[in-house]
């Protein structure tokens, strides 16, 4: 039986979300949308696409699945043919060729941990955003004609925003609710948290240090600080039963708004 198109579309919000923010950041950064700018984002886009149905055929032994996963896997990789060869004509810019290596040296090895089951793992995780993230550097790229230290600042900006939701849900999916009872205090429920308070104390402390040698706009701070309490008052908190959908949801809301804010941080 032949899948539906929707089938081969990535079915968690939150990869979405991982794929369209950093592209925005990158629009803000630069402040600019033309064409150019829209080839990038539709090459990227079949670099978001491709990842899904090229898991499936590798990770599927049913036959028909994987046939339909390896159609749908070539017609995205077309995408990204005629949106790479349309934008390096169009933009004549030689940086995208290495900033392309790259993303799909990310793509690799991401496969190569679904290939092993392993691409739910941290290591996975962060290899897939990490991919994820050229979106912002390379948007800039092309709308400024630069890959300067602006790039650089939010591209970490992306990949340590997204790197702390991983490391949120994960404990308070996998860890929290085995470690931490009930009834349990304050200070071992920040015990058990601790790893990720730490990474999202160090992340803010990087923004920061960005912020204050100019790399990105002091606003950008106010933006990661919702992820921050939002990490503080999960380590605190513990609910007898939990609403995994609810928790994605806030998570959902909580990139919306940290675009929003970005977005004014580059405009005032």
């Amino acid at each position: 039986m032949r899948q539906s198109f929707k089938s081969f579309l990535p079915r968690e919000h939150g990869v979405w979300a991982m794929f369209i923010v950093p592209l925005w950041v990158g629009i803000s950064a630069a402040g600019a949308f033309n064409v150019e700018v829209a080839l990038f984002a539709l090459t990227a886009f079949g670099f978001f696409l491709v990842r899904y149905p090229t898991m499936l055929a590798i990770k599927n032994r049913a036959r028909d699945l994987r046939g339909d996963a390896i159609r749908w896997s070539i017609i995205y990789s077309a995408i990204i043919g005629i949106g790479a060869i349309a934008l390096l004509a169009i933009s004549q810019i030689a940086l995208l060729i290495p900033l392309g290596a790259l993303g799909a040296i990310s793509l690799a090895i991401y496969l190569g941990h679904a290939a092993r089951r392993a691409e739910m793992t941290l290591l996975g995780e962060w290899i897939g955003i990490a991919g994820l993230a050229l979106g912002a550097p390379g948007v800039y790229l092309v709308a400024t004609r630069a890959l300067d230290a602006t790039a650089f600042a939010i591209y970490v900006l992306n990949v340590l925003y997204f790197g702390g939701t991983v490391f949120y849900i994960k404990f308070k999916v996998r860890e929290q609710p085995r470690v931490v009872l009930p009834d349990a205090t304050w200070r071992a429920r920040i015990s058990a948290g601790r790893v990720t308070l730490a990474y999202h104390a160090l992340a803010l402390a990087l923004i920061v240090a960005f912020a204050v040698i100019g790399w990105l706009p002091a606003l950008i701070v106010i933006a990661f600080a919702p992820a921050v309490c939002k990490a503080i008052g999960g380590v605190l908190t513990r609910q007898a039963r939990l609403n995994i959908r609810r928790l994605g949801f806030i998570e959902l809301g909580l990139s919306i708004a940290f675009s929003l804010i970005v977005f004014i941080a580059y405009r005032y």
